[in-house]
């Protein structure tokens, strides 16, 4: 009963959306690509676009698949394994953030049922606009898996962003910097045992932590739920997105 029909496959290669079948059921699902993007993408940059981080398109495409859902009332379902959004000079000229922030006034504005599933990275702003719980208030539950990681930013970032200078200064001073670097590990420590899936499930950043193979389960329980109240289902001969994506 599984099928799936993907929405705008040439556009925005970061991220997969498409409508699914699950035991029967339509849903939207959003999630991650990984790996190389190929040449020339992002278009507003000279650096190569690397699958986990959204960019120009990958928002954009987004934006549009989770409106076309709310507009034929399918449930949506997020996977998330994101390092981020696309930052710096070139990325704010070509208005990424903003873009980010529209997808959440689209997600906040879209009154269907959502789920989350983190298989693996949520970080930074980009978990916040690909359906996390704290910028989405239809998310009805989020599971985490265990090699899910829920982070503002990597331990190393961190440790280098708030010790840097003072390293810098210590080297100047032609002191050891030893104690330093201590403290960036005590720092990257932290982070990685405060960005773990126990921690994220008693923090209540997932409602659960599932095994891979105990997912589908968790899957079929929400579109069930979903379709059980059928004065938000649209009739599917009333349905755009199919004819839109069979063009």
């Amino acid at each position: 009963g599984s099928e799936r029909l993907e929405f705008r496959p040439d556009y925005g290669p970061e991220v997969f959306t498409g409508v699914c079948k699950i035991d029967g059921r339509l849903v939207g699902c959003i999630g991650n690509r990984q790996g190389y993007l190929g040449k020339g993408y992002p278009e507003y940059a000279d650096y190569p676009g690397m699958g986990g981080k959204l960019y120009r398109q990958g928002l954009i495409k987004m934006n549009e698949f989770v409106a076309l859902c709310g507009r034929d009332r399918l449930p949506i379902i997020w996977f998330q394994d994101t390092s981020g959004i696309d930052v710096g000079e070139l990325a704010e000229k070509a208005e990424v953030l903003g873009l980010g922030q529209g997808l959440i006034y689209s997600i906040q504005q879209t009154d269907v049922p959502m789920m989350l599933v983190v298989l693996r990275k949520g970080t930074a702003a980009a978990h916040y606009v690909m359906g996390g719980p704290t910028a989405n208030r239809h998310n009805a539950f989020s599971l985490g898996t265990p090699a899910t990681e829920i982070e503002v930013m990597h331990g190393e970032t961190a440790a280098v962003a708030t010790y840097a200078r003072r390293a810098a200064k210590e080297q100047a001073a032609g002191r050891s910097l030893d104690p330093v670097i201590e403290k960036m590990n005590e720092l990257v420590e932290r982070y990685h045992e405060t960005s773990r899936p126990a921690y994220c499930a008693q923090q209540g950043f997932v409602d659960e932590v599932v095994k891979l193979t105990e997912l589908r389960r968790y899957l079929q329980a929400f579109t069930g739920a979903v379709y059980q109240n059928p004065t938000s289902i649209c009739p599917r001969h009333h349905m755009l997105l199919p004819r839109v994506i069979r063009g």
